[in-house]
């Protein structure tokens, strides 16, 4: 069984879709899932609407669908300013798996076409890959550190290329391996062209830093986007000889690179 680790539904800001729907097209599919229901503490609006959920009404709420192929997650948006906050929070529910993600850097919200319009492509990406490190090292509580390639969908950059900041993503990858965070394959955008081969480059320079295990990630916000590009996903995983894993009761479970 291959899990989906990454997904919203109503319980999202940014998602209206019915749980029940999501374990539906699972179930279709044989695959696992992990709903991940966004939570930024610093409430950055998107569209006039903070961040945010409640939790305790979301485990009263799916605690009853929760089985050996349906997980409960949460996705964190990382802040140095809610550190304690966030691992008080993980610290609280019986999460499945804790997502850590990168929407804002120092106040700027990384969706922002405006703001990434304003930066040298280059000396962006080191310093968010910089901060990205400080992230991990300052959060060792999450589980998977999602979509490094997030700022890129909506900058006028190029894709990163592992060789062009060799140095930079050694320094994230060294610490994720260090506190045994996994590297998230987010497949929001389909896995070919340049993307397919700046992955590669990344998640082979991960490989090569100590990296192991990979989360498969649609990102879905709805039912039919479940294991969206995952075969596209496990050929690449399989070249670069790394383990697909996800996460129950905050334990990795490793599931080599096959899929159903």
């Amino acid at each position: 069984m291959i899990v989906d680790t990454h997904m919203h539904t109503e319980f999202s800001f940014d998602s209206s879709e019915k749980i029940e729907r999501m374990l539906e097209k699972a179930k279709e599919l044989h695959m696992g899932i992990t709903t991940t229901e966004h939570k930024d503490l610093n409430y950055e609006e998107v569209g006039g609407f903070p961040i945010d959920f409640d939790v305790d009404h979301y485990f009263k709420t799916y605690e009853k669908y929760r089985s050996d192929t349906y997980f409960m997650g949460i996705e964190l948006g990382l802040d140095r300013n809610y550190t304690k906050e966030l691992e008080h929070l993980t610290s609280q529910y019986p999460f499945d798996m804790v997502i850590g993600s990168l929407h804002t850097m120092k106040g700027f919200n990384l969706s922002s076409r405006k703001y990434l319009a304003k930066m040298e492509e280059e000396v962006f990406y080191k310093e968010y890959l910089h901060y990205a490190k400080e992230m991990v090292e300052e959060h060792p509580f999450i589980d998977a550190l999602a979509h490094f390639d997030y700022p890129t969908r909506y900058s006028p950059y190029r894709e990163m290329r592992y060789e062009a900041y060799q140095e930079d993503f050694d320094g994230l990858f060294q610490a994720m391996v260090k506190h045994q965070v996994t590297l998230e394959l987010n497949l929001k955008r389909p896995l070919q062209g340049e993307l397919y081969h700046a992955f590669k480059s990344v998640y082979g320079g991960y490989k090569s830093q100590g990296g192991q295990f990979v989360t498969l990630a649609s990102d879905a916000h709805v039912a039919e986007d479940i294991g969206r590009n995952f075969h596209e996903a496990k050929s690449l995983l399989d070249e670069l000889g790394l383990e697909i894993c996800y996460y129950s009761n905050r334990e990795r479970i490793c599931q080599g690179s096959s899929l159903v």
